[in-house]
Formats: C-alpha cells, structure tokens, sequence
C-alpha cells in the first residue's frame, strides 16, 4: 500500500515538472490542412529571400506542428512557432537564374499538404570596380591626395589619361549571356573631354562618352549598354579627347 502511494505521489511530481508525457487529444476531422505561400518574383543575390505561409491544421490552426521549407526539393529550413517566415539566403549568382519554393504544413495528426509553388529569378546587383584597382595603361596614375580622399568612392581615383595608349583595363566575369549597363564615374576640368569604352581588345566596339567641365574630383556616371557573351571578358576604357578622370565602372545585367 505504502509502495503504491509512494508510486503515486513520484508520478505526480514528475507531471509538476514537466517529465511526464502528455497525451494531447486530437479531434477528429475531414477537412484538409491548407497552406498559402507568398514571396517576391525577385531574388537579389547574396540578400536574404523571404518566403511567407500561411495555413491552418485540419482542425483550425491549434494543432499545426510545423511548416517546412524547400528549394526545389530540397529542405532549406523549417519554423515551428508563427508567423511561419523563412529567410533564405541566396547563394546563387547567375542573373536570371530561376529559382522554385514550396512548403509543406504538417499538423498534430501527421496531416501534410504541400503549398502552391513560388518562382523567382536572381537578380545580380552592379558590381563596382575601383579604378585604382584596375590595371592601369599608359601615363594612367593612381592619386589620393585630400580633395581626392574626400570625394572619390574609395578614397583614390585614376588620373593623367592623357593620351590615347593611357585608360583603365578591368576584367569580369560574366555568368550569363546578355546585355549589360556599364557605369563609370568620370570627371574633368577642361571642355570637350571623353573616353572610349571596348570590350577585349576589339575597338569596333568601342563607345563615347562625354564629360561635362564641372571641376576635378566632381564625379559625373556615365552608362552605356553592351552585349556580352558569358565568360571572361576585359573592359578597356581609354582616352579619346583632351584629359580626364576616373573614380569607379560598375557593371549589371540588364
């Protein structure tokens, strides 16, 4: 009798702290889980995707146990607590590529159902090349004196592009096929200054742009448009008229 209580009163104090199983009664019901998921049509490139469900167990919600995450048909994360939102890293870098999510609820009762599928195309942000870091031709100079530091992207620009061998070369990378904006922030102190602009040592491509006299160190962007095959391609930007400046060159898929 004296064991049975002792029993009794052990099993109690382990309920008290938590250590006993709780049955957890789940009703009984003939309508199907739901779930909604919702992100943008817009992956950027190493940001975080978001991706949104929405849904409710087959018995109204209380009983949802988790919602799962994939990528294609791989599981990239899962959520237990509302709101059920996953933040996906984007590790892919290829513009355009196309990307597909779903999720999946699944309740109390092992009840599961899959959502409706989301896509989305990776977008690739400019990429910035310091004209310092550059290899640079000709007379081109690297300077950094204080107006320079106080005005340029990264403190130093490239100048004394001052005859026709003298530029900036830059080598990309490109990852998909198309047409892409090339941005450069140029500058300079004379009238009727401009550079050209070619792609791998082929001058008939080459394209002008003008800089304005506004001073030395005031920055002006200049963007043209260039169709680019996938590899790795050079950038040459190179002296045309009288004397010019360099800070940056951007480039972005369009």
């Amino acid at each position: 009798m004296m064991k049975n209580m002792l029993s009794i009163l052990l099993c109690g104090f382990a309920c008290m702290v938590g250590s006993c199983e709780r049955t957890v009664d789940i009703p009984s019901s003939s309508v199907a889980p739901t779930i909604l998921l919702t992100a943008d049509t817009v992956a950027i490139a190493s940001g975080n995707y978001v991706l949104r469900a929405a849904g409710q167990s087959a018995y109204g919600g209380a009983q949802l146990r988790r919602v799962d995450f994939y990528k294609g048909e791989e599981k990239i994360g899962e959520k237990r607590i509302a709101p059920f939102n996953f933040d996906y890293k984007v590790n892919e870098a290829i513009p355009d590529q196309s990307l597909t999510f779903h999720a999946v609820l699944i309740d109390e009762a092992e009840n599961t159902v899959k959502s409706n599928i989301v896509n989305a195309r990776v977008k690739v942000l400019p990429i910035r090349i310091e004209a310092e870091n550059a290899t640079l031709r000709g007379v081109a100079r690297i300077a950094n004196d204080p107006e320079t530091r106080e005005t340029s992207s990264n403190q130093a620009k490239v100048g004394a592009i001052d005859n026709a061998a003298s530029g900036i070369d830059a080598t990309i990378q490109v990852l998909a096929a198309g047409e892409y904006r090339i941005r450069i922030a140029a500058g300079t102190g004379f009238d009727g200054t401009s550079h050209k602009v070619y792609i791998d040592d082929d001058e008939s491509t080459a394209q002008v742009y003008s800089i304005a006299n506004r001073g030395w160190n005031v920055w002006q962007t200049h963007d043209l448009v260039f169709l680019l095959a996938a590899g790795t391609r050079k950038i040459s930007i190179r002296h045309n008229t009288l004397y010019g400046e360099i800070d940056y060159l951007e480039y972005a898929k369009l």
